[in-house]
């Protein structure tokens, strides 16, 4: 006789009685949707083997939720995902995506604070939006910079994002790379 619906209290007793319920529920259960539950299981391994969700925190970027593709074959026009080894005020690992805006071989031409790629400039600001001093990214010089192999050129939509124009960023590594990011809305 089964316990489920009586209103008596929780004892060892009714807890087994309908542990052995539910038990018998559960396998009757996997054993007519067996088929469904391995092939679930199956599409669950693969897309997270190849794909993550990553949501943006900040207004650095117009999008909220983007899909990477774990693929390392990112290219420039696009967006890219990397991880954040540079320390406070994010901590190791953190999940970065940002427009690649040049790749190894590409142009990047740096006056002062200000950076220009392609037709596109961005201007480096003296002060973060948490007042702490921003120093402009010291691996380029002043003039035309030619990206190297293993680097890239990383920005943001918004004005004071955390991005490639600033030392505390700087030229995101090929080994931090994560992939390709696509956004959702």
């Amino acid at each position: 006789m089964s316990t489920l619906n009586r209103d008596e209290p929780l004892t060892i007793h009714v807890f087994i009685e309908r542990t052995k319920t539910f038990g018998l529920i559960l396998v009757n259960h996997l054993k007519s949707h067996s088929i469904t539950w391995v092939l679930l299981i199956s599409l669950y391994g693969v897309i997270h083997a190849n794909y993550r969700l990553a949501i943006n925190q900040t207004p650095s970027l117009p999008y909220t939720l983007f899909l990477i593709c774990l693929d390392k074959n990112v290219q420039t026009g696009g967006f890219i995902a990397f991880k954040w080894h540079n320390g406070d005020p994010y901590p190791d690992g953190y999940i970065f995506a940002k427009r690649l805006l040049a790749g190894p071989g590409n142009i990047v031409t740096k006056k002062g604070r200000d950076f220009t790629v392609g037709d596109r400039t961005l201007v480096g600001k003296e002060d973060g939006l948490s007042l702490k001093k921003l120093f402009p990214n010291d691996e380029l010089h002043d003039g035309k910079n030619t990206i190297q192999l293993g680097k890239y050129f990383v920005a943001g939509d918004h004005e004071y994002s955390l991005d490639s124009r600033y030392n505390l960023l700087g030229l995101v590594d090929e080994k931090d790379v994560i992939g390709r990011a696509y956004p959702i809305f």
